[in-house]
């Protein structure tokens, strides 16, 4: 089972529509460095041999560094299917993204029971803002994709999504790239509804964000290069305005695991 690292939140966020160059520089110092801890569940149970327990931590460093984004984030899962033996999965993903949001470079490591079953690395540059560009993939083998014009990657779709989110708009539809599978990049359609606020957060927590605005969204991807009427996955996120995700939910259509906040930790400005 591979539980996607949507955090850009490297969350692979999705965004909606391009937001233009100024107003990208003015949100770009509202995200928030920090680092989070998420504890998992399954929220979900499958049936007829699938997924019936799992249970793990996920945590997530967003870092500023001047003229890049940096993301570090891990997901350990344990997994059971019926009466089969647990499964150890651990997921890492760490990526590096310009400022500008024409450059990223993205590297993935899976292992299973403690061996490497996945190794994802390599980079994407886009021609300029809303234009077409290519990803180079070194691992698992040299191959390369083209971006269709609009793509977007993760911290400029977390910035987009956030900027449309404030002006009312309730459904975007883009084009994103992450590097996290061999499928990219992603058709994604989002749909934007009122967040909880402070609800179901504990104490800690609550003293510790304050209040902002915040919305619950609704996300499902679609591979661009092999067109089909269901998404491959869909996501719930609880998003802030300050960039800080609450919960996400990655549902599997047979099952579902649910990861939600549980620590933060603001992270020192680079000052610059």
């Amino acid at each position: 089972m591979r539980f996607l690292i949507v955090l850009g939140m490297g969350i692979t966020l999705i965004s909606g529509a391009r937001v233009a160059a100024a107003d990208a520089a003015g949100l770009s110092q509202n995200l928030v460095p920090h680092r989070a801890v998420y504890a998992m569940h399954l929220s979900k149970a499958g049936s007829n041999g699938g997924l019936t327990s799992a249970r793990g931590v996920m945590t997530y460093e967003f870092k500023d560094q001047c003229d890049a984004w940096t993301v570090e984030s891990k997901v350990y899962l344990r997994l059971s299917y019926g009466t089969h033996p647990e499964i150890e999965n651990i997921r890492t993903m760490v990526t590096w993204e310009a400022k500008d949001g024409l450059g990223f470079r993205f590297r993935i490591k899976e292992m299973t029971n403690g061996k490497q079953t996945e190794a994802i690395k390599g980079v994407a540059a886009l021609d300029g803002v809303g234009q077409a560009g290519i990803a180079e993939y070194t691992q698992p083998k040299a191959q390369t994709v083209a971006l269709p014009k609009g793509t977007l990657f993760p911290t400029a779709h977390l910035k987009s999504l956030i900027a449309v989110s404030l002006a009312g708009r309730k459904h975007v539809t883009k084009t994103i790239f992450d590097g996290a599978t061999l499928d990219n990049p992603y058709e994604v359609s989002a749909v934007v509804g009122a967040g909880s606020g402070n609800a179901k957060m504990a104490p800690k927590l609550v003293e510790r964000l304050g209040e902002i605005t915040n919305w619950n969204m609704r996300m499902a991807y679609f591979p661009v290069r092999d067109a089909k009427q269901t998404p491959d996955i869909e996501l719930g996120v609880e998003l802030r305005a300050d960039g800080i995700v609450k919960r996400i939910l990655q549902d599997f259509g047979k099952y579902a695991v649910e990861a939600r906040l549980e620590q933060v930790e603001f992270l020192k400005s680079s000052g610059c």
